[in-house]
């Protein structure tokens, strides 16, 4: 069984305690795409806390709070999407609003989550997101494998047609 690592940021200590119980008892099955999954959690309160953290550890979900005492989850959010980090985002907040929605999803957030939510909720999002994960992370490395088999294959192409091209070389010196 895989795990995948979530980051919790969240200044409500209740909030990160509930959503490592729910996770550390979820276990992703997606047989479709031959995974199964449990989850390893860690948290912070801030975001200072979370550039840490991100900086020295590889996630693969981050649960992120849209107000923090520090500044806005979505400063964070964009700064995870230019640094092009492996992972997805999931907003949570009590202050949900049309217009944070919309600017979480325009600056890469996979998925929205109203405060207050239950375990189903949290469970649901968190299975979307590990699916859109395994797919997305497979599609890169098929299309890793296609470049190279690309690059291959002209490669031997080059060699191949060296030989012929040397020999109609080698006769058109000797007609010359």
């Amino acid at each position: 069984m895989d795990t995948l690592r979530v980051l919790v940021v969240d200044d409500e200590p209740g909030m990160c305690l509930g959503a490592q119980r729910v996770l550390r008892r979820h276990v992703v099955r997606l047989p479709d795409l031959g995974l199964e999954a449990g989850f390893e959690t860690e948290t912070a309160g801030t975001i200072a806390a979370a550039r840490e953290l991100l900086g020295r550890s590889r996630y693969d979900l981050v649960i992120l709070d849209y107000k923090l005492p520090d500044g806005s989850g979505l400063d964070l959010l964009r700064e995870i999407r230019t640094s092009r980090l492996d992972l997805l985002v999931i907003m949570i907040t009590a202050f949900a609003s049309l217009e944070v929605a919309v600017s979480a999803t325009r600056n890469g957030a996979f998925d929205f989550l109203s405060k207050p939510f239950g375990p189903e909720e949290l469970e649901s999002v968190v299975t979307k997101a590990a699916r859109a994960l395994v797919i997305e992370r497979r599609a890169r490395r098929l299309e890793e494998e296609r470049r190279k088999t690309r690059l291959q294959f002209l490669s031997v192409l080059a060699h191949e047609l060296k030989a012929p091209i040397g020999a109609v070389e080698g006769i058109l010196k000797l007609l010359d």
